[in-house]
């Protein structure tokens, strides 16, 4: 499931990245109650640098905290980022490109000493493997449902690699303009292209309108 929060342009941050807040806080206490029903929460290195979030369960009542999941394919996750902190309330899994080299196995190592588990899945491209991943995590971690909230590079690569089986789109009611969009995807050269969403479920929180959507098969 991949959740995006947005103006009705379709912006979810200003062109320099600020992005709170876009919606209202009966919007963003909903969305924690997506993320307190999941079994990871997972995000990208490029949204922990910007944002940092702590991708956790605040807004909510819950009984357990969600594994975080960080794709990271080079490492770069900063070691004092806020996702890493509460190591005994939920476990973290940093997902990286390769652990082959001598530079890397230092930076593995680093997380790893704080008890931060670090895997290695490449895709030809030297980036991470997103559908061996997400198998990955069904099969042998047994998680059955994944919680994405990640930037428009992540979410545009998930997109496109057919990773994302439901949409959890919030719209607040204004437009931004200028901004960065929902997902870094290449133009369609037809129409015919294009990926098909079925609507099944739409809900108003405040002045926010949440949609639901599955991917057409």
């Amino acid at each position: 499931r991949m959740k995006i929060a947005a103006s009705l342009d379709g912006k979810t941050a200003l062109p320099d990245g600020r992005s709170q807040w876009i919606t209202g806080p009966l919007a963003r206490a909903d969305g924690h109650h997506w993320r307190a029903q999941a079994c990871a929460i997972l995000t990208g290195v490029g949204t922990i640098k910007e944002d940092d979030p702590s991708l956790n369960v605040r807004e909510v009542i819950t009984q357990r905290q969600p594994c975080r999941i960080i794709v990271d394919s080079k490492l770069e996750t900063p070691p004092n980022a806020k996702a890493l902190n509460q190591l005994d309330q939920a476990k973290i899994l940093i997902v990286c490109a390769e652990l082959d080299s001598l530079e890397s196995q230092k930076k593995a190592q680093v997380f790893m000493e704080r008890g931060i588990e670090v895997v290695a899945m490449a895709n030809p491209f030297g980036k991470v493997d997103l559908p061996r991943l997400f198998a990955y995590l069904a099969k042998e971690r047994e998680m059955n449902e994944i919680h994405i909230e990640a930037g428009c590079k992540l979410n545009g690569s998930l997109l496109r690699e057919h990773c994302v089986d439901e949409l959890l789109l919030y719209y607040a009611p204004f437009f931004m303009g200028e901004g960065i969009g929902m997902a870094n995807i290449s133009p369609l050269a037809a129409l015919e292209q294009r990926q098909e969403w079925q609507i099944i479920d739409h809900a108003m929180f405040g002045q926010d309108m949440r949609l639901r959507l599955v991917v057409c098969v």
